[in-house]
């Protein structure tokens, strides 16, 4: 048996690590549109399929008016329109994460985001959430498909959730998604997040935005992240929406569409964040390993939505 250090990518690994960093500069650009339409085109009918997936979940007016906003602005305020016994067992899950803190920050394998700390990696198993797990069931609520699905014209796949808290930036340069930036995950990206904490004011670093319309000189961006003298160069401040809110506030936004960041907490202040990520499929890149496995039963478009 030959064995690979885990430093050292395979052939295959490196083909589709570089192919992955081809498609992402794709992406950045209105060429993106033209892969994305490629490789819908590799899968006829599928569209179709989905479409009447989407077409089984109930309607109402209020989730069609959410719709149209977020298709015109990028974003949307959801709070009214949640479950809320589902936001209370997704801030249960959070609070309880909080309380093992110190232990689930030394288990975690750090990346490049020193100021944000994922609390979610002990509830995976070979990588993958049970669809019976709060955060999960949180996202699949029909009025978010329905909001999101009428935007995309299509049904969403449900691509990640994620639990993050994050700490004190004082004394340290900005980095990453601190920086203005647009996400790449596809084309089409809807987040849908939670506080999970009291976001009082700018201390607290709340999720701040562009809408869409203004953000639309920032489309062919080819700097991944931008100081906020480079935005402000191009947009007056007046466009920048500061999401200053209580815990349990809900919103989706098009993060593909609107230039946002956030995350710069000051103090000894800490942000708790759940997030959803939903892109429209086709994925532009090679599809990951399944991030959901079935636990318990699962409607049509459950199933769908998470390619179970």
């Amino acid at each position: 048996m030959t064995t690979i250090d885990a430093g050292v990518q395979t052939p295959k690994k490196q083909k589709q690590s570089q192919l992955r960093r081809l498609l992402w500069h794709v992406n950045r650009t209105d060429l993106g549109w033209v892969t994305k339409t490629a490789i819908a085109s590799m899968q006829p009918g599928a569209r179709t399929k989905r479409r009447a997936v989407l077409e089984q979940l109930p309607t109402a007016p209020e989730w069609s008016a959410a719709s149209r906003q977020l298709d015109h602005d990028g974003y949307v305020d959801v709070s009214s329109l949640v479950d809320r016994s589902l936001a209370q067992a997704v801030l249960d899950v959070g609070q309880s994460k909080v309380a093992r803190l110190d232990e689930l920050s030394a288990k975690q394998q750090l990346g490049h985001k020193s100021f944000w700390v994922s609390l979610l990696d002990e509830d995976l198993v070979n990588g993958a959430f049970a669809t019976d797990h709060p955060f999960v069931r949180y996202a699949l609520q029909p009025g978010m498909l329905r909001i999101i699905g009428d935007y995309m014209h299509d049904l969403p796949q449900l691509s990640d959730v994620l639990l993050t808290l994050s700490r004190p930036t004082e004394n340290k340069a900005l980095s990453y998604s601190q920086l203005w930036h647009l996400d790449h995950d596809d084309k089409r990206v809807c987040k849908l997040f939670i506080y999970l904490t009291d976001v009082r004011d700018t201390a607290d670093g709340p999720f701040t935005f562009i809408p869409a319309p203004p953000s639309r000189s920032f489309r062919n961006t080819i700097k991944s992240h931008m100081s906020d003298d480079k935005v402000f160069a191009k947009v007056d401040r007046s466009a920048v929406k500061e999401l200053v809110a209580p815990r349990l506030t809900s919103f989706i936004v098009n993060t593909a569409r609107c230039l946002h960041m956030g995350s710069r907490i000051l103090s000894e202040r800490t942000r708790l964040l759940y997030t959803a990520t939903y892109i429209q499929p086709p994925r532009m890149y090679p599809e990951p390993a399944p991030r959901f496995r079935a636990a318990g039963p699962l409607s049509d478009v459950e199933r769908a939505v998470m390619r179970l």
